[in-house]
């Protein structure tokens, strides 16, 4: 009986359909359809926080020039007033003090938050990704055996065969490029 469920990949003799190796390859594809979605999410989150970082520094760069421009003003006037030289030039110092605490507590909560946040998606699919080509083509192998295929060793001693772009003489007869477009799966 065990050499049967060996046999069989580790399905059940209760009529279970799918084998232990299509389960898990059925698994990582929803948690790579997952991730995904986490992943465009963030990744918008990304772009809009982004963006208003950007929005931060031309508003800190058209307030200071502002302020800068209404303190020459003042100066230049043939009798200027000193009590809105002195309101002038404190607003400039407290705007860019105020302003420039603001922007930097924005950039270490929000903008590198949400980069760590996208650079542990973008690894966790590619990790997703990995194992479930390397899943496809453990059941590409399965199956080619059960049809009675023999296949030809590795050259470059792999144990599933080359996975990748670059494929041995060996892989690309055991797997034709059919096969292997199927197994290639989503981008990194």
């Amino acid at each position: 009986m065990n050499d049967k469920k060996n046999q069989n990949n580790g399905a059940s003799l209760l009529g279970e359909k799918k084998t232990k190796l299509e389960s898990q390859i059925a698994e990582l594809q929803q948690q790579e359809q997952q991730t995904q979605k986490q992943l465009k999410t963030c990744q918008i989150k990304a772009k809009k926080a982004n963006n208003l970082a950007n929005c931060l520094i031309a508003t800190e760069k058209f307030g200071k020039q502002f302020l800068t421009e209404a303190v020459e003003k003042e100066k230049n006037q043939e009798q200027p007033d000193s009590f809105w030289l002195e309101y002038f030039l404190r607003d400039k110092i407290e705007f860019s003090l105020k302003f420039a605490a603001g922007k930097e507590a924005f950039m270490e909560l929000i903008l590198k938050a949400t980069e760590r946040e996208l650079n542990s998606l973008r690894q966790r699919l590619a990790s997703i990704q990995s194992q479930l080509q390397h899943q496809k083509r453990k059941f590409a192998r399965l199956q080619a055996r059960r049809q009675g295929k023999t296949l030809l060793e590795c050259k470059a001693n792999n144990g599933i065969g080359c996975l990748g772009a670059y494929q041995c003489q060996n892989c690309r007869i055991n797997y034709p490029v059919a096969e292997s477009e199927a197994l290639k799966g989503g981008s990194y």
